[in-house]
């Protein structure tokens, strides 16, 4: 009888060290998803940066975002010096 509980403990064991190994998995995939996901946003950021001192027509939408940006480096020049990132390029 004792035999028979250690077996169901030892199968218990083997499928909660699945279930664990799945949820890993599972949970290493998000984990690279959010750090592509913040590639990304930061590609499209730069580029945003590169559309604004190229003053490159980007349809409708994006002119209307460009002269946004542009407003508010205005009001950050009257405010003072820029921080890196800001008004040019990352880390200009």
């Amino acid at each position: 009888m004792a035999l028979g509980i250690l077996d169901k403990m030892k199968g218990a064991a083997e499928t909660a060290v699945e279930v664990g190994k799945k949820a890993a998995d599972v949970a290493k995939e998000k984990v690279e998803d959010v750090q592509l996901r913040r590639k990304a946003d930061d590609l499209a950021k730069q580029l945003g940066y590169v559309v604004v001192e190229t003053g490159r027509s980007v349809g409708e939408e994006g002119d209307k975002l460009v002269a946004q940006i542009k407003e508010l480096e205005t009001q950050l020049a009257a405010d003072g010096p820029a921080a890196p990132g800001v008004g040019g390029t990352p880390g200009a």
